[in-house]
């Protein structure tokens, strides 16, 4: 091919073939390697020395508020493993049947919903009022509208009446710029580009970022449709999706979120020249491996719809309709071409000499192991019912439902257990029906479902739910927890929802410990509750911790923790090194250790809950105290343990370490209000001071971050519009940020692994130096830059006088070496030799510990 213009100028471009091109969209399991996945196992034969199925991908951007046009991209030619694996079993099956050349168009990316992957023409033309509202905010970021003009006017009217009052503002923006996910973000950076080359037609898969949505899916997915067919000018544009699989394992009937996902996808097969392919079937979890069958199944559609291979079966069983004879329910359904069938999927595990496809078994007379049919009585209570197929019919009964008035199979999160199939072994699609109508959330009269012999767990429904996640507690107090004995101990959460709002009605905080009862109304503004207990004598009988937060008397959330005891408790700080640790057995007493589980240690906001991650509850990167075993917690814990023969707790914060980790300075463990004390840190004590309210940084960030926006909306974003190309070359897509304007990376591990443990009774602290700390300046500024850290520690974790023992470097260490001379109490320094030396250091933690 030779392209030309007017002015001479010639692009040629070669080895072009001429085949079927599909477009392939959606999150991180549609872009996924076949590498990583059984489509490993395909093999495409080359023709000569050519590749008969490609892949083009946007390689340069990723999102962007408005369309753009101009994007680098490039072809992949016959190195499969890195296609995505969906699309590359799709194109094998079309290449297979169609002898033709196959291009995929691989517009796919991780973490992203569905919304994002929309064009604005899709939301404009809905008529719910769901799909309007997300249409009238993406006209809040579209400058030329009067909608922008109005939410914008009081955004700035908001900010600077803030910062007048000199009080923190709301970031929060009018519009689509929740993230750079957010609706059209994705469409207009990596899907418009390829817009219009020319495409047979598009399939999607899609994943867990829209799984609580329920029904909204329906939606979403008729403004996807809608959206691709305007920009292409293709109003009968082929799309076919997937139905959402589950990775959990629950045979319940539900109407939950997941479950009305799939609701949502099937019942979307009412947008014409469309098709759903079942997942339900697929076995793995958030990232499933078999991915070839998800793959083929789509091409199946393809294959009968759009080729005219209309002998092809590519749906599975439908439900049709019922009838109730007796105490028998009588399922009739669709594509049940050759009847029903039971079929075993557990077959098709790829193995050594696996194909890469699934291809279920099927189980001849094998009704006895479908268990997931359910039947409902006139009370609405479901229960466990047995199936005998007749032809396209399924017969269920259930020896405890003598009037069925409902039937569901395969609702809830069943993993891979689903096992009815027609004869082509395409799998049943999961359904719920009582008096012949649809069970939905939104007209059940009294969710959740009532399944017989199972209980209703309360934390799953109403605003226990809701709060299922609420940090009641900080990090520290939890499960066999230590806690400092003779001086007061306070303990302390949140008295808010984890998404920051507050509590709707009268809210309570109830606290119980060692027969210690307090209640703590939760007034308006109040973000956290505290408790401060009486000193305790050390103790290691076991006590147990209770809070409970109430709304209006209601029970919503809860955290029960127990064999709680009472001893000494030291916080240890160090950076990542192989310390040199003195022996000694184990002292038969109670050592208990909380250490960092999270892959990271840093964080560019304070991390007030929980240690680097989510305060969602038995997170499985959540720190938690464990018996100490080994290590400079084991080894530090054994001796406090034997000189005082009291219980021990050992918080060890340790930066992350490992390939490719940078260890922190040391201004990186100092809380930012205290960079001040050391001189050589005010410039990064005014530039975090940007974000601290009431002070002249925050104010004059606040004027740029006003300045800004406005900035952004009259020149950068009618750029993007004119050029339809990014600006500022990003990939992906940005906008003004009030923090944007701090670049100091001070503060960064205190906020991590710290900042969540103040305030906390303790009997001291130990703080281990790391080559880092005085590689720049060779120790210079070590003494200023500790007093520091260490007052402000004392200051953050409260109760009076810290010891605070730490190590100093040798000159052979640190040549300008200062000492921390301002330091105030208590405190000992330990020189050492070799950074991973601690035993004078635990020495010394062990005299304070008498």
């Amino acid at each position: 091919m030779v392209i030309s213009d007017s002015r001479g100028r010639r692009v040629t471009i070669g080895d072009i073939l001429v085949g079927e091109v599909w477009m392939a969209s959606g999150q991180s399991n549609m872009q996924w390697p076949a590498a990583k996945s059984d489509c490993s196992k395909l093999k495409v034969a080359p023709k000569g020395t050519v590749a008969p199925i490609r892949e083009f991908e946007v390689t340069s951007v990723y999102a962007a508020l408005h369309p753009i046009e101009h994007a680098d991209g490039a072809w992949k030619n016959g190195d499969y493993g890195q296609y995505s694996a969906i699309a590359l079993a799709f194109a094998h099956k079309l290449y297979e049947e169609l002898d033709a050349p196959i291009g995929i168009l691989n517009c796919s990316f991780s973490q992203t919903s569905i919304q994002s992957w929309v064009p604005r023409v899709g939301f404009r033309d809905g008529e719910d009022a769901y799909t309007q509202a997300i249409y009238r905010q993406i006209l809040e970021t579209d400058p030329a509208t009067p909608e922008h003009r109005a939410a914008w006017d009081r955004f700035y009217q908001e900010v600077e009446a803030a910062l007048k009052e000199q009080r923190a503002i709301s970031t929060k923006t009018p519009g689509n710029l929740h993230g750079n996910r957010d609706a059209t973000w994705m469409f207009n950076g990596r899907l418009n580009p390829v817009v219009p080359y020319a495409i047979r037609g598009a399939i999607w898969n899609h994943g867990y970022a829209n799984i609580g949505e329920g029904l909204r899916y329906y939606h979403n997915l008729h403004s996807l449709v809608r959206g691709w067919r305007l920009v292409w000018n293709r109003p009968d544009l082929p799309v076919f999706f997937h139905q959402f699989y589950s990775a959990d394992v629950s045979p319940y009937p539900s109407i939950a979120g997941a479950a009305e996902m799939r609701l949502g996808t099937w019942l979307a097969r009412d947008i014409p020249q469309t098709g759903m392919a079942s997942q339900i079937d697929v076995e793995g979890a958030v990232h499933y491996r078999h991915k070839a069958v998800s793959g083929q199944r789509l091409a199946l559609q393809a294959l009968k719809n759009v080729y005219g291979k209309k002998e092809l079966v590519a749906d599975g069983p439908m439900y049709k309709s019922y009838e109730v004879q007796g105490d028998r329910l009588i399922v009739e359904f669709e594509h049940a071409e050759g009847g029903l069938v039971v079929a075993e999927t557990g077959s098709n595990a790829i193995g050594k000499n696996g194909t890469g496809f699934s291809e279920p078994t099927i189980i001849e007379g094998g009704e006895a192991r479908v268990k997931l049919f359910y039947l409902a009585d006139d009370q609405r209570v479901w229960y466990p019912a047995n199936v005998r197929i007749d032809g396209h019919k399924a017969i269920v009964t259930s020896p405890k439902v003598k009037a069925p008035r409902g039937v569901s199979y395969a609702t809830g999160g069943v993993g891979f257990q689903p096992n009815l199939y027609n004869r082509a072994l395409l799998p049943a699609t999961p359904f719920i029906v009582y008096d012949h109508e649809l069970v939905k959330s939104e007209t059940w009269p009294d969710p959740p479902l009532k399944i017989d012999g199972v209980a209703v767990d309360p934390a799953t429904v109403g605003k226990a739910y809701e709060y299922r996640k609420m940090p009641l507690l900080s990090s520290q107090f939890r499960d066999h927890a230590v806690l400092q004995a003779g001086v007061p101990v306070t303990v302390w959460g949140s008295a808010v929802h984890d998404w920051g709002y507050e509590a709707p009605g009268r809210a309570e905080i109830r606290f119980s410990f060692a027969g210690i009862e307090k209640t703590i109304p939760v007034t308006p503004g109040m973000r956290e509750w505290q408790v401060t207990l009486p000193p305790m004598k050390a103790s290691a009988e076991p006590k147990t911790l209770r809070v409970v937060f109430t709304i209006d008397g209601e029970r919503v959330h809860e955290r029960v923790y127990t064999n709680v005891v009472i001893g000494e408790v030291w916080y240890v700080a160090a950076p990542s090194l192989p310390f040199r640790l003195p022996g000694g057995a184990p002292t038969g007493g109670v050592v208990r250790a909380m250490t960092r589980r999270a892959k990271g240690s840093t964080s560019s906001h304070l991390r007030r809950f929980s240690v680097c991650i989510s305060t969602t509850p038995e997170n499985r990167y959540e720190s938690r105290w464990e018996e100490a075993r080994e290590g400079l917690a084991a080894a530090l814990g054994r001796r406090i343990a034997a000189q005082t023969g009291n219980p021990v707790g050992i918080i060890f914060m340790q930066s992350e370490g490992g390939k490719g980790a940078v260890s922190p300075e040391l201004k990186s463990w100092i809380p930012a209000e205290a960079l001040n004390q050391a001189p050589s840190l005010l410039a990064d004590y005014e530039n975090l001071a940007a974000l601290r309210p009431g002070t002249e940084q925050y104010l004059a960030n606040g004027r740029r971050y006003l300045a800004a926006w406005k900035a952004y909306w009259s020149e950068y974003v009618p750029q993007l519009i004119a050029t339809r190309r990014v600006p500022d070359g990003k990939a992906w897509g940005s906008y003004p940020t009030f923090a944007s304007s701090v670049t100091s990376k001070a503060g960064q591990t205190y906020n991590a692994l710290v900042h969540s443990f103040t305030p906390a009774a303790l009997r001291g602290v130990a703080f281990i130096a790391g080559p880092a700390m005085v590689q720049q300046d060779g120790g210079a500024t070590y003494g200023e830059q500790l007093s520091a850290l260490a007052n402000g520690w004392k200051q953050r974790f409260g109760g009076g006088d810290l010891d605070f023992v730490y190590t100093l470097p040798s000159r052979e260490l640190a040549p300008r070496l200062t000492k921390p001379e301002q330091i105030k109490g208590r405190s000992a320094a330990v020189e050492v030799q070799d950074w991973g030396d601690v035993a004078g250091l635990i020495e010394a933690v062990v005299k304070r510990s008498r």
